[in-house]
C-alpha cells in the first residue's frame, strides 16, 4: 500500500506526538510540518524528518504533494484551518474536540465531499479492554441496558503547574474546559463499546469553575468548567450520567460502568494507581447472587490500531474511520446541551 503523504499543522505537545507516530509509520510519508512559532516548526521538522517546513497553515495546505493534513491546535485556531483544508480537497485528521459547536461540525460535513475526516477522540477505543467490553455487550449478557455512567474526579495536586496552558479552560480558545478536554474520550469510549446505540434525548447539567483555593492551577480569568455533572435521558429508557472534575477537593475516583438488568460491566478506560486494570463482569446467578468474572486484564489482548492507522486504511482502502464527523456531531450535541442546560438552569432537548 502506498504511504499517505501527510502534513502536520501545529507543533506543540500533541502535534509532536502526531509527528513522532507519523515518522515511525511505514503507512505515512511525513512531507511537511507547520507552526506559527519558527523554533517549534524547525525543531519538529528536523527531529522527525519532514522534507519541508512551513510557518503558516496556508502554505502547507496549498502544497500539492500533500494528500492529508493533521490539525493539532486548540479548537479556536483549528476550525478555520479545517474548513480551508477541506475546501482544498485534503483528507483530515482533526484533534479533539472536533469543534466548539454543532454548527462547525455540520459545516465540515458539508465541505467534506468524498474525503476522509477522522476524529482523535476514539484513542481509548483502540485498546484491548474496549474490544473485550464491546464483544461482551454484543452477546446480550447484560440484559436490557439501564444505565451508562462515568465519573472521574481528580484531586488537586499539592502544587500547580507553573505554566498552565492558556487554552485549557477557555471558552473562546477551546470551546470549554474539562468537558471538552477529556470527556470526549469518555463518551467516545462508551459509545464505541455500545456500538453507538445510545440515542440521547434530553440533558440536565451543571458545571463549576475551578475553586478559589485552586485558582493558580489555571490561567487568570479562566471562564470554563473545571468540574461538571450531567444527567442524560436516552431512547429505550436508558440513562447516561457523566461527571468529570480536575483540580478538585475530592479524593481521586474513577469509574466507567454499563449497568444492565442481568449484569454490569466495569471498565478501565484509564488505569487507576493501585487498582487492577481489568474489565469485570458482575452477573446475577440465581441461588448464588452476583458473581464477578474478569473478562480482560492487563497483559491480555491489545490492539495495534490507532487513529493514524485507521485513517490511512480509510484513505487507501475505503474502510470506515473509527469516529466520523457524524458520530462526533452526536457527542457535540450532548456537549452543547450540557453547556446550554447550565446556562438556562433547566433541562435541554437534544435533537
Amino acid at each position: 500500500m502506498e504511504p499517505v503523504k501527510l502534513g502536520i499543522i501545529g507543533c506543540g505537545v500533541i502535534g509532536t506526538s502526531h509527528a513522532s507516530e507519523a515518522s515511525k509509520s511505514p503507512l505515512v510519508d511525513l512531507v511537511a510540518v507547520a507552526d506559527l512559532i519558527k523554533e517549534r516548526a524547525d525543531g519538529n521538522g528536523e527531529k522527525f524528518g519532514a522534507s519541508t517546513i512551513y510557518y503558516n497553515d496556508t502554505d502547507l495546505i496549498n502544497d500539492d504533494r500533500i494528500e492529508a493534513v493533521t490539525l493539532a491546535m486548540p479548537v479556536w485556531d483549528r476550525t478555520p484551518v479545517a474548513f480551508k483544508a477541506l475546501e482544498k480537497g485534503k483528507h483530515v485528521i482533526i484533534e479533539k474536540p472536533a469543534a466548539a459547536n454543532c454548527g462547525d461540525i455540520e459545516k465540515m460535513i458539508n465541505l467534506r465531499g468524498d474525503k476522509v475526516v477522522a476524529c482523535c477522540s476514539p484513542r481509548m477505543a483502540f485498546t484491548g479492554h474496549a474490544e473485550a467490553a464491546r464483544k461482551c455487550v454484543a452477546t446480550g449478557v447484560l440484559g436490557k441496558i439501564r444505565s451508562v455512567r462515568f465519573r472521574i474526579v481528580l484531586s488537586a495536586a499539592p502544587n500547580p503547574n507553573p505554566n498552565p496552558p492558556p487554552w485549557r479552560q477557555s471558552m473562546k480558545l477551546n470551546g470549554g474546559g474539562i468537558l471538552v478536554n477529556w470527556s470526549c474520550y469518555d463518551l467516545n469510549y462508551m459509545m464505541h463499546i455500545l456500538d453507538w446505540q445510545l440515542k440521547p434525548q434530553a440533558v440536565m447539567a451543571r458545571w463549576w469553575p475551578v475553586g478559589d483555593k485552586m485558582s493558580k492551577y489555571v490561567i487568570p480569568n479562566s471562564d470554563a468548567d473545571s468540574h461538571y455533572t450531567a444527567f442524560i435521558t436516552c431512547e429505550d429508557g436508558v440513562v447516561l450520567t457523566m461527571e468529570r472534575g480536575e483540580f478538585t477537593s475530592a479524593t481521586t475516583d474513577q469509574a466507567w460502568e454499563i449497568i444492565g438488568s442481568d449484569a454490569t460491566l466495569h471498565l478501565p478506560m484509564k488505569a487507576q494507581k493501585g487498582k487492577p486494570n481489568a474489565v469485570i463482569l458482575d452477573k446475577f446467578i440465581p441461588g448464588e447472587g452476583v458473581v464477578s468474572e474478569t473478562i480482560w486484564e492487563e497483559g491480555d489482548s491489545t490492539s495495534d490500531n490507532s487513529v493514524l492507522k485507521n485513517f490511512v486504511y480509510a484513505v487507501r482502502e475505503g474502510k470506515k474511520v473509527e469516529t466520523s464527523l457524524e458520530q462526533a456531531l452526536v457527542m457535540q450535541k450532548i456537549t452543547d446541551g450540557i453547556y446550554e442546560s447550565n446556562r438556562i438552569g433547566q433541562s435541554v432537548a437534544i435533537a
